[in-house]
């Protein structure tokens, strides 16, 4: 009988960990469970489950129904309220939780790069010290950039939710990362961005904004990351794969 796990996802990493896991342990019976706030990736060779588990005890009740032997939870840096219900709910079940780490992205030097704790702060240094800022901190937090009727905004999203409107002096464009560096370097040119507003959320998928920005000269305001929660942490797929091996005995 297969061995059923838990990979909570959304990620790259959460992908790549799967891709993985496909090849190198197709005893177990992996469940990928998206929130729902992106799409679901064609990519993923398991089966998925999207939606709302209703919080921690909801989670706690899917693991002991599904018999769950292990967790791990691939979910966006700044997913913290996923992240607590998660270990809420591992501990609660009884069931190992593994938490992937993505590794942090090392600066460019000679870069000018201030780190922020929010986006409420973000926009007012935005306001203070810019003139044309691209905001690519998704659309949650987006109403702290409201009122700045005197900075031109290039915010990007995965794809259209939040209506122009919604933005003084802003436009928007959608798209799916990976993008390509030079590709992030024009569109910065073509809109004059002296300021780049991002999460500092690390990994590979979105690095290029980071370089592109270095390269045009545009100061990087990096939203910090919440701090890490207790438990047991892997910080790259390799990893995550060899605890699994360690708690579930390859068949």
């Amino acid at each position: 009988m297969s061995a059923p796990i838990l990979i909570l996802g959304g990620t790259a990493e959460a992908v790549q960990l799967a891709a993985a896991l496909s090849e190198q342990r197709p005893d177990l019976d992996v469940t990928i469970a998206l929130s729902g706030v992106t799409d679901k990736p064609t990519e993923l060779p398991y089966r998925v489950r999207i939606g709302s588990f209703g919080g921690a005890e909801g989670l706690a009740e899917f693991l002991r129904h599904q018999g769950i032997l292990a967790v791990i939870d691939a979910t966006h840096p700044f997913a913290t309220q996923i992240t607590r219900n998660a270990a809420w709910a591992c501990l609660a079940a009884s069931v190992p939780c593994l938490h992937l780490d993505r590794p942090s992205w090392s600066l460019p030097e000679d870069t000018d790069v201030v780190f922020v704790p929010d986006a409420e702060e973000a926009a007012r240094l935005v306001a203070r010290t810019s003139s044309a800022a691209f905001i690519t901190i998704g659309r949650k937090h987006l109403e702290a950039f409201n009122g700045l009727a005197n900075v031109h905004l290039l915010v990007r999203l995965l794809a259209p939710s939040v209506p122009s409107e919604a933005l003084e002096n802003a436009t928007f464009v959608y798209g799916r990362p990976p993008f390509a560096v030079e590709d992030e370097v024009a569109l910065m040119r073509g809109h004059k961005i002296d300021t780049l507003v991002s999460k500092a959320s690390g990994g590979d998928a979105t690095r290029s904004k980071i370089d592109a920005a270095a390269q045009v000269g545009a100061r990087i305001v990096l939203i910090r990351r919440p701090p890490p929660t207790d438990g047991e942490r892997a910080h790259s797929v390799a990893a995550a794969v060899q605890w699994l091996n360690d708690h579930i005995a390859i068949k």
